[in-house]
Formats: structure tokens, sequence, C-alpha cells
């Protein structure tokens, strides 16, 4: 729908490439990016509802460009990618990068198309490496987990007043979280550089804004892994199909030696594919916080889970200081 309305109030726009950042480990890099017609997204001094709303629409009415050709670089190495029918081009290749390094390395990889009749376009995107110091991983759930999105309205009103009408300065983390995200960064002595996976089920549309949401609010910076929501993504039989379950999955088997710590709410589905991940992952979990909601069958849904799992520590939080008090208690912080 946004695409057609933007056909007749707009001509066409240039073509850019939109990365999506990625992580690497030390044989290869895993990355995203999306090719589309660059509809001049800023923010800036207006922050009025209606400049809100306008940009807000011009992130979902993307013109994505499929069958393009995309040259991916990094040191010393070179590969040709393909758009796919959504616009997406995917980086999963060995790197053959000796990386000997102690912190976090955050690599440079450059996404370039030169079409016929267009300026070419390049765009550098930072991939992270995790520290050699890592103790464990973290990976968090976004909505109703470090930020208000309104999933618990009725009729969700307030998801689109949060994400259509609210800039991403004007949102807030819930109260503790950053505290929570800046401890588990640090581990035991507060350097050790833990990497961090941020999830949430909205659209990669949106990137840009969580990521700007994240940045303000100097949470430690990281890998935000987003979903498709185009019409072929039909709804899924089962979670352990489901978006959430995947990336994790591919998370835990690109750090086969690292340990994680997740956390999200109970609002979605989270209780149910952070169990099933500790089962289909033994030993690889250290603890799972879940944060309560108000809906009082969900939480006894999940109270029943926590009872009948025997593979991993379910702990569900109230408030952030919760978490903090047993992940000392854990010696994680």
């Amino acid at each position: 729908m946004f695409r057609y309305i933007s056909h007749l109030i707009d001509d066409q726009d240039p073509v850019i490439i939109m990365p999506y950042g990625g992580y690497a480990n030390d044989e290869k890099i895993i990355a995203q990016a999306r090719v589309l017609e660059d509809e001049g997204i800023e923010g800036g001094e207006d922050s009025s509802i209606i400049q809100n709303l306008y940009r807000s629409f011009k992130r979902f009415e993307t013109d994505e460009k499929e069958n393009i050709h995309v040259e991916a670089l990094w040191q010393g190495k070179s590969v040709q990618l393909q758009s796919d029918d959504e616009g997406y081009i995917y980086l999963n290749e060995v790197h053959g990068l000796n990386l000997n390094h102690q912190r976090t390395l955050w690599l440079p990889v450059t996404f370039k198309l030169d079409l016929k009749d267009e300026a070419p376009f390049e765009i550098t995107s930072n991939i992270m490496k995790p520290s050699k110091m890592a103790e464990f991983g973290v990976i968090s759930d976004m909505d109703e987990t470090l930020i208000s999105t309104g999933l618990d309205s009725t009729l969700r009103w307030k998801v689109i007043v949060n994400t259509f009408l609210k800039d991403s300065e004007e949102r807030l983390p819930l109260d503790g979280a950053f505290e929570l995200c800046k401890k588990l960064h640090g581990g035991r002595n507060g350097y050790a550089e833990n990497p961090f996976f941020y999830l949430s089920n909205s659209p990669w549309n949106i990137h840009d804004y969580l990521l700007a949401f994240l940045e303000k609010q100097n949470f430690p910076k990281g890998v935000l892994l987003l979903r498709d929501i185009g019409f072929e993504n039909k709804k899924k039989k089962s979670f352990l199909e489901e978006n959430k379950y995947i990336q994790i999955s591919n998370i835990l088997n690109t750090y086969p030696k690292l340990r994680f710590v997740l956390i999200g709410d109970a609002e979605d589905k989270d209780p149910e594919i952070y169990e099933r991940i500790a089962k289909d992952f033994p030993q690889r979990i250290l603890c799972i916080y879940i944060r309560s909601v108000s809906n009082k069958e969900k939480m006894v849904s999940v109270a029943k889970l926590i009872e009948s799992s025997t593979d991993v520590q379910i702990k569900i939080i109230e408030h952030s200081s919760e978490a903090i008090d047993h992940a000392k208690d854990l010696g994680l912080i």
C-alpha cells in the first residue's frame, strides 16, 4: 500500500544501499543490507506530530530494488552479491583475515553499486567482531524489554503512537534497562566488552529509528537484528520457524564457545523461544531474564513453563534491579 501511494505522489528517487550491520567470528562475516530508493529520511529540529508521521510514512513506503548487483569489499577481498525480490542482500562469507585482537573490533565492509544512468553509490558498514576478553554474550529483546512499545495496550494503539508519532529522541528506555545492559556488558571486572545482540520483531524499515534510540540512550554498542515483513512472510506454524528463534540460533552457531544471557519479556513468545533455545543448545545459556507484564494469564503460563524447565535458570523480574542482583549472585557482574 505504501509503495502505491508513493508512486502517486513521488518521482523516482536515487537508488542507494541501506546497511544493517552484522557480526563476525574468526572465519566468517555475516551482514545484511537493502537496495532501495533514497527517501531522504532525516531527523531534524522539527519533531512535530506531522513531521514524525511523514518520516514514518517514508520509512514504510520503501521502493526496494531487486536483481541489483552489489559489490561488497573489505580488506583484501571482494564479493559480488545480488538483491532479492525485497531488495535484500546477504553477506555470509569467509573473510580471510588474521584477527589477532583483544578488544572488540568493528570491521569496515563497503557496499558499492554502479547503475547505468545513475551516479555510483557506496557506503561502509561496521561489522562487530567480539572481544577476545568476552566472558559471555547478551541477546536482548527490544520491545517491552528495553523500550516501551505498547504491545499490551488495547488493540495495540500505543504501538502506532510510539512508532509513527514520536521521534526516536522522545522515546525513553524502561526504568533500569540501561543499568542492567551496562553491567552485563562490563562483566565481572567492568571491562569485559561482552557482545550485545538486540532483537525485535519490528521491520527492518525502522532499523535507523531503533538504532538512533540505542545510541541516544548510550546502550552498549552492538548488532540490531529485525525482521522482514514482506507479503511472502506468511504466519509460521511454529515459533521454531520465526525470526527470533532463527536469529538466536544463528548467533549461537557463529560463536560456539561463547555462553549467553537472554533477556526478554512475557508479552510476546520470548519465554517459549528462549526455553527451547536452552534445550537445543545445552550448556550454552547462563540464565534467562523475563520481564513480567500485566496480563495475568500470560504470567501464569510463564510460571508453568519455568516450573517444567530443568535446563536453565529462568527468572521473572518486575524491575531490572532484580536481574542485576541475580547476575551478581551468579558472578556474572
